[in-house]
């Protein structure tokens, strides 16, 4: 073994045993041989000198987890609305999602629910079948009419009485089933625009 490795050897050793042995106990004393070695050691010898060694951490303090909503806080939802900020959501609770509809007349009932917090005045709301919109008002639901075969997308946006957009739902697809695929009075993404009417 060279002298380097041999020195590299001992100091490894010494550190290891220096680290797992209590705080008050680690001290390190280096000491230069004759032929130029230098010798690690935790015992005091002729000659040696005292080597500062830092203390280790041998243990972790517990991460504390970031609270992300009002339960990890312990906030109540009176408490979470004080600072008046306005919060909202929509989505689409019929047809569900990727539903077959069988309708030859081409009807699919479709309705909504809101949720809003810190939000005064109407809400109003818009429904957009295929990226047309087919109905606007304050109705939590419509009926939709003649609608062609086939696959169609739809979308409700929220808005507040000013008119500001407050949330837009999830797009929910359905599939329209008929024993007939033609019908001269629908446009060509088969969405017939004046066939919704509200519902209270």
């Amino acid at each position: 073994m060279t002298r380097t490795s041999l020195t590299a050897a001992l100091l490894l050793g010494v550190m290891v045993s220096l680290f797992c042995a209590p705080a008050s106990q680690a001290q390190v004393y280096k000491k230069v041989l004759e032929d130029g070695t230098v010798v690690y050691t935790d015992k005091k010898e002729a000659g040696s000198e005292e080597v500062q060694v830092e203390s280790v951490v041998s243990e972790f303090a517990p991460v504390k987890r970031a609270a992300t909503s009002s339960e990890d806080t312990g906030e109540s939802a009176e408490q979470a609305s004080e600072d008046g900020s306005v919060q909202a959501s929509i989505e689409i609770t019929s047809p569900a999602h990727e539903a077959t509809i069988r309708s030859n007349e081409g009807i699919v009932d479709v309705a909504w629910a809101a949720r809003t917090r810190n939000v005064e005045g109407r809400l109003s709301y818009e429904l957009w079948v295929d990226n047309q919109l087919a109905y606007q008002g304050p109705a939590a639901g419509v009926t939709l009419r003649e609608l062609n075969r086939g696959e169609h997308r739809l979308r409700v946006r929220l808005f507040d009485e000013s008119g500001s957009e407050l949330a837009v739902s999830d797009t929910t697809v359905i599939f329209i089933h008929q024993a007939s695929i033609y019908n001269p009075a629908l446009n060509s993404n088969g969405v017939n625009i004046g066939g919704a009417s509200g519902q209270n």
